[in-house]
């Protein structure tokens, strides 16, 4: 199922799509994703600058991913080691994915501010949950940021923290994303 998933997600942010011919995908292959995690002894702060996404502003669709291994800013490499090894397991599950729709209408030619949300399937450690997660879109002269904060409970994706750790790693995690898309025509 996952390597179905992975192949789907592969598809949309590989490929030259062609929805239709006058569209104009917003791509980035540098947006960032950071997550904190705050428990009763440790603080950890992890950040990949490797996003890569797409969206399309006339079906209103979009796709994300990261490759796990990319996160950095770990406070010891031992730590990252376990967060790879032994948490996500990024030799078995390399990405992490959020694929879906925009659920309200945005302008993608007026420069603005939007709240949105959007709805899709959160793809993390191999399990997968249907999420709406609200962002904010800025569009200013043709440039487009998107930033996002939400909440990932690691149980909801049988993320496992043994004994030994678990006053060091919270069960909630915060993340926060920031992306700035950029115009791709079709050719």
């Amino acid at each position: 199922m996952m390597k179905t998933i992975a192949l789907i997600v592969l598809i949309i942010l590989n490929a030259e799509l062609s929805f239709t011919q006058n569209t104009k995908l917003l791509f980035t292959n540098s947006g960032t994703i950071t997550f904190r995690s705050e428990s009763q002894q440790e603080l950890i702060n992890s950040t990949s600058e490797d996003m890569r996404g797409l969206i399309n502003p006339i079906h209103k669709t979009f796709a994300f991913k990261v490759t796990i291994r990319t996160f950095k800013g770990f406070n010891s490499a031992l730590q990252q080691e376990h967060f790879n090894e032994k948490f996500l397991e990024s030799d078995k599950y390399p990405e992490a994915s959020f694929i879906g729709k925009i659920i309200e209408d945005v302008d993608f030619k007026t420069d603005g501010n939007y709240e949105i949300r959007a709805k899709g399937k959160l793809w993390i450690h191999g399990k997968e949950e249907e999420r709406i997660i609200k962002s904010k879109i800025q569009i200013n002269k043709g440039k487009f940021t998107i930033e996002s904060h939400f909440s990932v409970l690691l149980s909801d994706f049988n993320i496992k923290v043994p004994k030994v750790v678990h006053e060091k790693v919270a069960s909630e995690i915060n993340v926060e994303i920031k992306a700035v898309m950029q115009r791709k025509s079709d050719n």
